[in-house]
């Protein structure tokens, strides 16, 4: 499966939208089967042995595909350069090593199947439901990717501290490998214009282990593991 893709655009305000932070990291589909897990980028490589600290995946999911991004941070902001420098990576054994030295975290945004249910024909606010009531504290690796009702105010911190952009999703629609349709947008903070944004609050430097909001995000509560049937 190929993920979802967003298109590039204007920062859409009318209010049928979910916006994230683009945490330009590399985007991977963890599919966690029978207790094996798998990470593959958006083109099909498999790039598991390089990031063995998500190995903890498999036990707060024993079954589900997982959209997300593997991010490094420097200084916490997200490294680019140290994220290639990983991907780049032959050596199994160096890059236990490195995850060790440098982990990185894998923010994770949408839940494509759990438990044999396939979720991508439901809407993105059922998913991300979902999605928050899966236990992922389990390690400090993996973490829930916020999401925000203003994003005017959030692209007003994401420029404030210089990060990649913002991701606008439609609310009410599926998840489409492959494509998004113009569901799921792109927001250059360098091509918006900033006499029209609000007085944002501000998006929140990232820790070493991942950001933590500075104001309360949807569907950021955690609640303990509920059995199969009580998640969907």
């Amino acid at each position: 499966m190929r993920p979802m893709l967003p298109v590039p655009g204007d920062l859409p305000v009318d209010g049928g939208w979910s916006y994230e932070v683009d945490w330009a990291g590399v985007r991977l589909l963890a599919d966690v089967d029978q207790g094996e897990l798998t990470l593959r980028t958006a083109d099909g490589e498999d790039v598991t042995a390089r990031f063995p600290e998500f190995a903890g995946l498999v036990d707060a999911v024993a079954d589900g595909l997982l959209d997300g991004e593997a991010v490094m941070l420097d200084g916490g902001s997200p490294s680019g350069e140290a994220l290639g420098e990983r991907l780049r990576l032959a050596d199994a054994q160096r890059a236990r090593a490195m995850a060790r030295e440098r982990p990185a975290v894998f923010m994770v945004y949408d839940v494509v199947r759990l438990y044999g249910v396939p979720l991508d024909p439901r809407p993105l606010e059922e998913r991300r439901a979902v999605l928050s009531r899966l236990d992922l504290s389990q390690s400090t690796r993996i973490q829930i990717s916020p999401a925000y009702d203003d994003g005017p105010a959030l692209l007003s911190g994401v420029i404030a501290q210089h990060l990649s952009g913002v991701i606008a999703k439609r609310r009410g629609t599926p998840y489409r490998p492959g494509d998004s349709g113009g569901d799921w947008i792109r927001v250059d903070p360098t091509l918006a214009a900033g006499p029209s944004l609000l007085p944002g609050v501000p998006v929140p430097a990232a820790a070493s282990s991942a950001p933590a909001p500075s104001r309360r995000p949807r569907h950021a509560r955690r609640e303990r593991t509920p059995q199969h049937d009580t998640l969907f």
